[in-house]
């Protein structure tokens, strides 16, 4: 507070007084703010698991493996895990996320356009999993690819 009364003191117009006190408040919330996140996250790293979840597929498979499968969902993002099918013989991974292969009962696609937009197909996976009955992923606009896609996944768990 000794800048403020240092500036009150000060022959500088009283607009101008106000601005400089706003602008030191809001840098000091800003610098609280950063304090706080960054605390947050070394927090957030020490509680976390030894290995750390992947977002690309190259990390996922050198962490777990060779997949028996895997299916490029769309292909401008080919090597990002949310945009590819990884299936392996005990877990399956979709969007991102691993799921047990025992947990999904159906696989097909759907149309989830509307009257605004083009085709846009999804892939759907139903599920045992009752905060997730559906996983649905985007697959772009191909038909005959995402019937092709669904069907092979569908291969997969018939061969079990």
């Amino acid at each position: 507070m000794l800048t403020v009364s240092i500036l009150l003191q000060s022959a500088m117009p009283q607009e101008m007084q106000l601005i400089i006190v706003l602008v030191f408040l809001a840098c000091f919330t800003l610098f609280v703010l950063y304090l706080r996140h960054d605390s947050n996250k070394h927090l957030k790293n020490d509680l976390s698991p030894k290995t750390e979840p992947s977002d690309t597929v190259d990390d996922y498979i050198a962490m777990h493996g060779e997949p028996e499968a895997e299916y490029v969902l769309d292909a401008t993002r080919s090597n990002e895990l949310a945009a590819v099918v990884l299936l392996y013989e005990k877990e399956i991974v979709v969007d991102g996320k691993a799921y047990d292969r025992d947990t999904i009962t159906d696989v097909t696609f759907n149309n989830a356009a509307n009257p605004y937009v083009t085709s846009d197909y999804q892939l759907v996976l139903t599920t045992t999993l009752p905060n997730k009955p559906t996983i649905k992923v985007a697959m772009g606009s191909d038909a005959e690819r995402a019937k092709e896609i669904a069907a092979d996944i569908a291969q997969h768990f018939a061969k079990e």
